[in-house]
């Protein structure tokens, strides 16, 4: 076997020197060139040749590929209509907007404090649907959540056990 060096330059626009066994191609012709694509595909693999293209199509995605809880932390700092658009951006920005962890981060920046009680409904619910309840019906669950949490305690009266409903 020959083994020989291949040196390829892919510019902005047209380079004016190109030295012997150097390829010069724009970046805009490279999807275009077959005798380019094919050497890399043959000396590199296909995954490295589709890399190829979608770095010059600029349509290559660092963000997506960020861990999902950093991906959650820069989402936290962004306006509830930007989480909103995010989600509608590629299925992994969706699974970033759509997860608890962001959603009590919003929560937490709209109402500055989180009672036990709004926790636990937030683990029977989600905390995004929690946030976008409105305060009187948030209210209202609060309070039934809390009459489902009285205690039924057995209070013998005249020689007979009856129940009676008391606070915890």
């Amino acid at each position: 076997k020959q083994w020989y060096q291949r040196r390829v330059a892919i510019t902005a626009g047209r380079s004016a020197v190109v030295y012997p066994g150097e390829w010069a191609i724009a970046r805009e012709d490279v999807e275009d060139d077959e005798r380019l694509m094919g050497e890399i595909e043959r000396t590199f693999g296909s995954d490295l040749k589709d890399q190829v293209i979608h770095l010059c199509n600029r349509s290559n995605d660092y963000l997506s590929k960020l861990p999902q809880k950093l991906l959650v932390q820069i989402a936290s700092f962004l306006s509830l209509e930007d989480v909103i658009a995010m989600a509608h951006c590629s299925k992994a920005f969706r699974r970033c907007c759509l997860t608890d962890n962001l959603w009590r981060n919003i929560f937490l920046q709209h109402h500055k404090q989180i009672t036990p009680e709004i926790e636990q409904l937030a683990a029977e619910h989600t905390w995004r649907k929690i946030f976008f309840t409105d305060k009187l019906r948030l209210q209202m669950l609060v309070s039934r959540q809390r009459s489902q949490m009285k205690q039924v305690v057995p209070i013998p009266m005249n020689g007979k056990e009856e129940i009676a409903v008391a606070e915890p």
